[in-house]
């Protein structure tokens, strides 16, 4: 516990949240109302326009919201379009076209009650006499088999045609063999001969220039982009199945490093964006769900993911930015009939121990007969022959028989079930979206699961053309348990000799005082210390959402979006009494509880208008956020058998707790303008002020400006064949973190100790007065291509510094304090990033496209005050920092391998003139650099091929240039320093020195002093490629689906974490790149293995 005394001078206590929970309270209903409102009412047909030089898109918008009216066209039909100047009062929607497209390139139609706009002067043929004409109906889906209302149907040649309605179907006049021209925003456009029962699958645009991107606290075109953004829509998404989205973006974006480094149920991935950017402040991105920072959701509501890279678009957050920023827009309607969703999805894992091959017991009998070598060092009556006798004497024949496989008795096959259910529908003032989902996941390894409910419901009311009330909620939990590390660091150390059941087949216990024999060095049993004990725990979150949409002119509008959240997670750890080791016989109980709750309040002003060639849009407003978090904790020992509960326990009760409160507030602005639709500017201005620093450094700004020139759109580019998208941007921002905790700046006092019967405080902690804010200053400068429509190339350079680093720095030995907070040093990232996306081959029913991705990253140190070796407490591995070093880089002695004559190991000395030699005295061997935690490239590819209704996906990810040390192999290569563990088998052409003059890669057993101590022996090169995913999905035709009355049924497999192909030597190169106090970043060390997965899916839509 620390006594903390801060300020926070930001707002009377309590006023904001008050306010806040005042208007939720008066809106609660609402969500209600929003969810299962359905109206018989139509809009209006009258409509009343005052508008002055506004886009045609502007004006159609404003026509539907008054009128309800279904307008039709492609974004590409209106190019040529002028803005419209128009004033009419109570006029019918055919009125209002009819003036508006006065003088305009394009005209409309009316056919079944919908206004489809297209081109005033289509090339004209002959049609077929009147009374000759049919008619043809079918579909229209995407490839994932959603129906796409408004899709446009043209006659080729004619003025006829039609739009597909609320479920996707068309009824068009026209006769078989004309051909029929499919158009709709964001996809490709199709020509297809016409015929009757037509099944329609239009495929996602190679270049959607149309397409709306979420950025910042906007939306816009992604032609008017002039930032890095990358955007994951949710069919390249989904063809993983996990209860994380980091997994599910894994090789996906350019610059996005996932590190899956634990198999543990329920572990997330860990994410960075191009490089670490700090050494202590958290590296994650930014998650934003649905405008607002933070929030919870589950992957099966997820539309997009869209990742902000560089200042140009993350400088809008600021403070909290440093890191990137990942956005999550969730589902919502699209279509008018409410459409139902079935996903049902189930199958089994299984552990990837990776290229560790642990020993058989026959093999270990094997090796261990080196241990008895006829060998002493420095003796002259050596015979280098094993001595059999002793060895048969002290390790009998039999044992070659006793084979127990530790591994595949903790670790087996584990099921996995996902069930997601939706609805979602529009009516004329209204539209919801509701999701359940469940997740199901058996640990691979003994008494690990998890499991998570997820309910999230999303619904807007249009009160009024102008106004409209969004009301989101998600609620969550989860309930599982997790592992001890002891546990699974005995499943692979245990010797194979050793059986532990009994001949009744239960778990035996065992300690030093087992009349019985146990080989294994600590007298353990995993299995019983697993039957006694449990460490579970379970989480409930509920976040909810308002936001209001206010249309107070044409060019202007005011959002207000909100969050209120609440979050409590309890863990448990119980061993019984019956346990052997510390707990035997008295037993264990800790409970930690944490209970989380805080707000968030965005309020802004928004513009939009056109001026001729001119844009102009923006915002202006400021932002809220407040956090509380409330930690209490108990243990104690002495329980009785078979009972859980604190209240039983006797002796060595413990209490823990803490509380922390945090509050940001913010000014945030933007202006965006555009010329011509071909030159982009883009200046934003943040100022956040954080109750994390003292008052002199309390805020802080984050401006940012970006550019762009939409070539393609320059006369000399306009409709050529070759080149049909070039975009030049370039950006420069600041952002920032303020997530260092919230009292690094103060003077602590520890009150954990007592004096004469009460608490007592000892200083934990000196003060920082000067502390300030780490920033990153950012530039950016990228390139995006389309060729032939099939293929988009984007190249992004950048180059990041970070100022200001929150490091402990060492201190004097007079201060009584060995470290102290300071902002010292700088760390920089240059970087350059490719996105590919190619379609490769359409032809017919065939398509194969192609995505491919990859990052090349630098890291280096600068302005440090003095060289700081930061050293992992338990087993001496060190990393250090300096002037010109990168981060994360290893520093240990260089491993020179074996000596001949003697079988000693040997290390590398560097003599001060620059020589070097070799010793086999570990003390005297130096310390060097030898590589960094972190890649210096990675990325990824996949392939999709899709054929009548066959899709294949295959995914794969790879990473290079880092280095791993892999702790385990201290272990299992230990060279008979620790006989009674179980080891691995060597790699192939691996040799033991027998003799002089071997030349080999292990030391002799009787020579190996300090051969396991930390070393470039166990550092391996991190490398690997890996089949991350393959998928194979079948939809089923439609004429079956429609007689089942189902819009349609999709049935797929699904295989993950395939296979990995790496030279790396332990259990997987994937390892944390995260520092903690008892974890370093880039150390593989006994952790919980990841799985490879096998499942089958069936999705049904009606």
């Amino acid at each position: 516990m620390y006594l903390k005394f801060k300020e926070i001078p930001f707002l009377p206590k309590g006023l904001l949240l008050t306010k806040i929970l005042r208007v939720m309270k008066m809106t609660t209903w609402l969500i209600l109302v929003a969810c299962l409102h359905v109206s018989a009412r139509s809009f209006s047909q009258q409509v009343t326009l005052s508008v002055k030089n506004m886009p045609l898109q502007k004006v159609f918008a404003e026509i539907i919201l008054q009128s309800g009216a279904t307008i039709v066209y492609n974004e590409s039909v209106l190019k040529n379009t002028v803005p419209v100047t128009l004033h009419v009062n109570n006029a019918n929607v055919e009125t209002v076209l009819e003036q508006c497209l006065q003088h305009q390139p394009v005209t409309f139609t009316v056919s079944n009650g919908v206004f489809v706009i297209r081109p005033l002067s289509p090339p004209v043929t002959v049609p077929p006499p009147a009374d000759t004409i049919g008619k043809i109906s079918g579909a229209v889906r995407s490839a994932d088999g959603v129906p796409l209302p408004g899709a446009t149907i043209l006659v080729k040649g004619t003025s006829r045609g039609n739009a597909t309605n609320a479920a996707g179907l068309f009824t068009v006049a026209a006769n078989p063999g004309e051909i029929l021209i499919f158009t709709y925003t964001g996809y490709d456009k199709q020509e297809l001969p016409a015929h009757p029962g037509m099944q329609v699958i239009l495929k996602t645009g190679s270049s959607q220039l149309d397409q709306v991107v979420v950025v910042g606290y906007s939306d816009k075109k992604k032609s008017e982009l002039t930032s890095a953004v990358t955007v994951v829509n949710a069919a390249k998404l989904k063809d993983v199945t996990t209860n994380d989205v980091g997994t599910m973006l894994q090789g996906k974006v350019a610059g996005l490093q996932v590190v899956s480094s634990s198999g543990v149920p329920g572990a997330a991935a860990e994410i960075r964006l191009r490089g670490i950017s700090s050494v202590n402040a958290s590296q994650s991105p930014l998650v934003v769900v649905d405008g607002i920072i933070g929030g919870n959701y589950d992957p099966n509501d997820i539309e997009s993911v869209t990742v902000l890279k560089d200042a140009g678009a993350t400088a809008m957050y600021g403070s909290q930015a440093n890191a990137g920023v990942i956005i999550i827009t969730t589902k919502r309607a699209v279509s008018g009939k409410t459409q139902f969703q079935a996903k049902i999805t189930t199958g089994f894992r299984t552990p990837d121990f990776g290229t560790m091959d642990m020993m058989n017991g026959n093999e270990l009998y094997e090796r261990q007969k080196e241990y008895y070598r006829d060998y002493i060092p420095g003796a002259t009556n050596n015979s280098y022959k094993i001595d059999l006798l002793k060895f048969y004497n002290e390790r009998p024949l039999s044992l070659r028989n006793q084979n127990y496989n530790w591994l595949t008795d903790m670790f087996r096959r584990a099921p996995m079930q996902n069930i997601y259910l939706s609805a979602a529908g529009k009516t004329e003032k209204a539209d919801y979206y509701l999701g359940l989902s469940y997740y199901n996941e058996k640990g691979t390894f003994m008494n690990t699961n998890y499991q998570r409910v997820n309910l999230r419901a999303n619904s807007t009311y249009h009160f009024s053309p102008r106004i409209s009330l969004t009301n989101n909620i998600n609620l969550s939990g989860s309930f599982g348990k997790t592992y001890d590390y002891n546990d699974m660091y005995y499943a692979f150390l245990n010797m194979p000799w050793d059986n532990p059941y009994d001949s009744m087949g239960k778990p035996l216990y065992v300690d030093g005082n087992a009349a019985f024999k146990w080989w294994s060095r600590d007298k353990v049993n995993p299995i019983h210390t697993i039957s006694n004990s449990e460490h579970p725990y379970k989480n409930f979150d509920v976040n909810y959402d308002m936001g209001l949409n206010i249309g107070i002119t044409n060019w202007l509008s005011f959002v207000s979006t909100n969050r209120l959240s609440l979050g409590y997670n309890k863990n448990k750890t119980w061993y019984s009494p019956l346990v052997a080791g510390q707990y035997h016989a008295t037993g264990y109980l800790s409970e930690l509880s944490t209970l989380n709750y805080g707000y968030v309040s965005n309020n802004l002003l928004k513009v939009d208008f056109h001026r001729g060639d001119h844009h102009i849009s923006g915002l202006a407003g400021v932002a809220f956020e407040g956090s509380n978090t409330d930690v209490m904790g108990a243990s104690g020992k002495g329980l009785p058998v078979g009972l859980k509960v604190l209240n039983t326990v006797a002796n060595n009760q413990q209490v823990s707790g803490s509380l922390n409160e945090a509050i940001i507030q913010s000014f945030i602005s933007q202006v965006n303008y555009s010329f011509q639709d071909k030159y982009f500017l883009t200046g934003s201005f943040r100022v956040d002020g954080s109750s994390n620093f003292p008052s002199g450094n309390r805020y802080a700004s984050f401006p940012s400006v970006s550019a762009a020139w939409l070539m393609s759109n320059e006369d000399f580019l306009r409709d050529n064949y070759i080149f049909t998208n070039v975009k030049l941007r370039a950006s420069y921002g600041v952002t920032g973190t303020q997530d260092i905790g919230s009292s690094r700046y103060l003077a602590l006092f520890s009150l954990a100790s007592q004096y004469n019967g009460q608490s007592a405080a000892t200083p934990s902690q000196l003060p920082s007065p000067d502390l300030t804010w780490e920033s990153k200053y950012q530039w950016n400068g990228g390139i995006d291509i389309s060729l032939f429509k099939r293929i988009d190339l984007s190249v992004d350079v950048y180059n990041n510094v970070t100022k200001n680093l929150l490091l402990q720095v060492s201190q004097p030995l007079s201060v009584g304090f060995e470290t102290k907070w300071q902002n010292v040093g700088e760390l920089v990232n240059n970087g350059v990033e490719l996105g590919l996306n190619t379609v490769n081959i359409r032809s017919g029913k065939f398509q194969w496209n192609t995505d491919f991705n990859i990052n090349f990253n630098t890291n280096k140190l600068q302005k440090f005050p003095a060289n700081i070796i930061n050293t992992q407490s338990t087993w001496s591995i060190s990393q250090i920092y300096r002037n010109g070093g990168n981060l994360y880089e290893f520093y240990m002695p260089k491993w020179l391998g074996v000596d001949k004559q003697t079988g000693a190991p040997l290390w590398e000395v560097v003599n001060k003139d620059g020589t070097t030699k070799a010793t086999s005295d570990y003390a005297s061997a130096t310390y060097q650099e030898v590589g960094s935690a972190l890649p210096r490239f990675q990325g990824g590819m996949t392939n999709t091929f899709t054929y009548n209704g066959i899709s294949l996906g295959v995914n794969i990810y790879f990473l290079s240039g880092n280095k791993v040390y892999s702790n385990n192999l201290r272990f299992v290569e230990n060279d008979g320093n620790e006989p009674y563990y179980n080891q691995a088998n060597l790699p192939k052409g691996s040799s033991t020195w027998a003799k002089p003059g071997d030349d080999a890669t292990e030391p002799s057993p009787q020579n190996s002093a300090n051969s396991t101590q930390t070393s470039t022996r166990f550092l391996k090169d991190g490398s690997f490629f890996a089949l991350r995913n393959i998928s194979l999905s079948y939809e089923l035709p439609h004429a079956l689906v429609t007689r089942m009355k189902l819009n349609g049924i999709t049935v797929g497999f699904t295989a993950d974490n395939v296979h990995t192909f790496t030279n790396f030597l332990g259990q997987d190169p994937q390892t944390t790149i995260t520092p903690g106090s008892q974890v370093m970043p880039g150390v593989s060390d006994f952790k919980y293995p990841n799985n490879r997965q096998y499942l089958f899916n069936i999705n049904f839509r009606f």
